[in-house]
């Protein structure tokens, strides 16, 4: 039986997963997501304010959505929702876990959820992560510069390692380039956001009978992605169209 190396957790922004290009593998090999600085994040290292926390009422499933102040992401439980059970709205959480992508949407596996009371924290990972940025940009840069003077990859790559640049460096770049260059051209349809909050508003209206309705068959009513129907639910909580009689349970007004 061949012996599964652990993956090092690698920090990162929010914004890095989400905006980046989600890569399913075959076999054993895990999914990972390439960012447009090239880096492939399988299992990652993560801080961020917990805005929201979802128990079902069965407990098997939970999930939290986490913001780091450059994006939102959620991180999943199923089963053993303890890890996710504990944490509130307004935790700061550190949080290691694998990407996973389900229904259009990439989501956070959990494996350890740390609260953080030392502020100090949150700024030095901010820190860390703006040093990766800048060592990462900077060697873009050269490589694209490098990339307007060689017809041939092969030498550019040569020219490169030099330089303390890779091969490997070299083609995650390049591959990272060529993926965010398609997903400019692609043209997703864009969701009309008020629609589908009617179409919440009418789906918890027909299944309501009088204590509320659970999340899970809120969306599989709507029938929509999850996570486009879950931040109609939020918009709905916000404005105070829709509330919650107790945990798990959502009512229209």
């Amino acid at each position: 039986m061949i012996e599964q190396k652990r993956l090092t957790a690698e920090k990162c922004r929010v914004k890095d997963i989400v905006l980046g290009k989600y890569v399913a593998q075959e076999g054993y090999e895990p999914g990972y997501v390439l960012t447009d600085g090239g880096r492939k994040l399988s299992r990652v290292h993560v801080l961020a304010t917990v805005t929201g926390v979802y128990l079902s009422a069965d407990r098997k499933y939970a999930y939290a959505v986490l913001d780091d102040g450059t994006s939102i992401i959620r991180v999943k439980a199923f089963q053993d929702t303890k890890i996710i059970a504990g944490t509130k709205k307004g935790n700061i959480v550190d949080v290691i876990g694998r990407l996973r992508h389900y229904n259009g949407e990439v989501h956070l596996y959990p494996e350890i959820v740390k609260k953080i009371d030392d502020p100090n924290y949150e700024t030095l990972r901010k820190i860390e992560i703006v040093r990766m940025m800048q060592e990462s940009k900077s060697k873009s840069n050269v490589i694209f510069a490098e990339a307007k003077e060689h017809k041939d990859i092969e030498d550019m790559k040569k020219d490169l390692e030099s330089k303390n640049i890779s091969k490997a460096e070299v083609e995650k770049v390049m591959v990272a380039q060529t993926v965010k260059e398609e997903k400019k051209e692609e043209k997703s349809a864009e969701i009309d956001m008020n629609a589908v909050k009617d179409l919440v508003i009418k789906s918890i209206g027909e299944l309501d009978t009088g204590e509320g309705v659970e999340y899970t068959k809120i969306i599989e009513k709507v029938g929509l992605p999850e996570k486009v129907s879950e931040s109609a639910i939020e918009e709905l909580l916000s404005e105070g169209s829709c509330y919650e009689p107790r945990a798990g349970k959502i009512r229209a007004l």
